[in-house]
């Protein structure tokens, strides 16, 4: 090849370059379309409707409802429409009304407006509960405290499609491997010290709960637990490795994320594992298959009872588990919703997730993850039996988790592992609202709450698939109708394929020093 040759091929290469960086400009700078979906703002009278009465597991036979101005003004069998002439009719025949449903466990993007809040809304989600947040600095990937509650104050006021975010996280905080350069010193948690400025910082922001991670110390939960008791604050996430489960729910940690929780504390070697010096990377197919082999069914009977005595929720997110369990036999092109997820996220995060999953063999050769998600299930079903609090969450976007429709997953899940149907609901709608507060104003169907309401075609008590029967979701009393639904639901399929949108993500996530970290890990 000439100079002259190489200097020509050498130019094409740097134009090509200059010209992708210029569009990924153009696409992260220009606004995304938001849903050209408007919900309807009338008072309403729905007629004759069968109503899910959760806090009593029971239905309430074709009773006539009025909203009114966004609240359940009355539930009545006796009320009649022409005493109602100024709000629009609804007929209910044959249908059933329940409470919106909540997730309990969400990670919210900066860009969540455009690929997950459509769908929790199209799936009936109208309530989630963050598990994310910021540190001390805006972020371009994560969503921050003053995001979620724009995007709850605009889409109560009928200005915008979201679900309601009535609890504010922290940042994951693990022990300092978390916190990128050049923020604030007191977020690596050196000293009792710290962790008081830190949880200050918090308190003043108007966050609800620090979100503790797996590889936070011993003396740092110890810190933050004080600290946290001190100004009123609440913790709430992972169990750290090195924590005993005694430690936490006497640390009042309002709930414990994810399935693996018993299966940790139940195993006879827990202390060892504990001792290690970085118990994580000891993590492996062989680890969990010795966790399987070796549980204590007498010390779990014990630690479930205690945990029972607590206050403390579990949120098992079972979804995520049953991804492993699923992944040496899932052809993630064929998933039927997949048309939901942004090429980006399919491409660099669920295909090499599903194939890490798939490689879970013990030194036999034996596949580990869907034994321990039956060992898991059977956790489930002992805690119900000790009446421990469980509630519905799904680890929104993780792999194979779909904003709004894997709530539904996940009741099924529950219901598959021995929760009785009734409780899988309220595990969704009432006991959240209970855990959160906010129970006098949403999270049941009764007159002076909230019309956060799901219109369904089939008795979710009678079958949980029910729960998908679908055919209309209010929230503050903001109608969306079958027809609206589907809107949004092909608005989402339609930005998850866009260039724009994918592009937007991958600048968002690059530029994020938070995600940056975390892909260096």
């Amino acid at each position: 090849m000439t100079l002259k040759t190489l200097k020509k091929t050498a130019f094409l290469l740097l134009t090509v370059v200059v010209v992708m960086v210029l569009l990924a400009v153009y696409f992260y700078l220009m606004p995304l379309k938001t849903p050209a979906v408007k919900a309807v703002d009338n008072d309403l009278f729905i007629l004759n409707i069968h109503v899910v009465d959760v806090e009593n597991e029971r239905i309430r036979m074709n009773q006539n409802v009025v909203i009114t101005a966004g609240l359940i003004e009355h539930i009545d069998a006796a009320l009649r429409p022409q005493d109602f002439r100024a709000h629009q009719l609804i007929d209910g025949s044959e249908k059933y009304l329940m409470p919106g449903l909540w997730d309990m466990h969400t990670h919210s993007l900066k860009i969540s407006s455009y690929i997950h809040h459509p769908l929790f809304i199209r799936y009936g989600v109208t309530s989630v509960r963050d598990m994310s947040g910021c540190l001390d600095q805006d972020d371009s990937y994560w969503a921050c405290p003053d995001d979620r509650r724009r995007w709850s104050q605009q889409a109560a006021a009928g200005q915008g499609v979201s679900p309601a975010y009535h609890r504010q996280s922290s940042y994951q905080t693990n022990g300092g491997n978390e916190v990128p350069a050049g923020f604030t010193e007191y977020f690596h948690l050196k000293t009792s010290d710290d962790a008081e400025k830190m949880v200050d910082f918090y308190a003043q922001q108007g966050v609800d709960f620090i979100k503790t991670y797996s590889e936070l110390s011993t003396e740092q939960f110890s810190w933050l637990a004080k600290a946290s008791a001190e100004k009123g604050m609440q913790l709430a996430g992972h169990k750290p490795l090195k924590v005993s489960l005694k430690q936490a729910l006497d640390s009042d940690m309002t709930s414990l994320e994810h399935g693996r929780l018993f299966a940790f504390e139940c195993y006879q070697d827990i202390a060892a594992f504990r001792n290690l010096e970085d118990p994580i990377s000891a993590y492996n197919a062989d680890k969990i298959r010795d966790i399987i082999n070796h549980q204590d069914p007498q010390k779990c009977a014990q630690l479930m009872q205690t945990m029972a005595n607590s206050p403390t929720a579990w949120v098992p997110t079972l979804t995520t588990l049953k991804m492993s369990a699923q992944s040496s036999g899932i052809d993630l092109e064929n998933q039927a919703h997949l048309k939901y997820i942004p090429t980006l996220v399919k491409t660099l995060i669920w295909q090499p997730d599903l194939h890490r999953a798939s490689n879970g063999l013990d030194k036999q050769g034996r596949f580990v993850h869907q034994d321990y998600y039956e060992l898991i299930e059977t956790h489930i079903k002992q805690a119900r039996t000790n009446n421990i609090k469980i509630l519905v969450g799904t680890d929104n976007i993780d792999t194979l988790v779909y904003s709004g429709l894997s709530v539904h997953q996940e009741l099924q899940n529950l219901v598959d592992a021995g929760m009785p149907t009734a409780k899988a609901l309220k595990a969704a709608t009432l006991w959240p609202a209970q855990f959160s507060d906010v129970d006098a104003i949403t999270g049941s169907a009764e007159a002076g709450k909230r019309a956060d309401l799901v219109i369904l075609n089939d008795n979710p008590l009678e079958n949980i698939k029910n729960t998908q029967t679908i055919e209309a979701v209010l929230f503050n009393g903001h109608l969306y109708d079958h027809q609206a639904l589907m809107a949004l639901d092909h608005y989402t399929t339609e930005m998850a394929s866009s260039i724009h949108l994918n592009t937007k993500l991958l600048v968002q996530m690059l530029m994020s020093p938070l995600m940056r970290v975390q892909l260096a890990d």
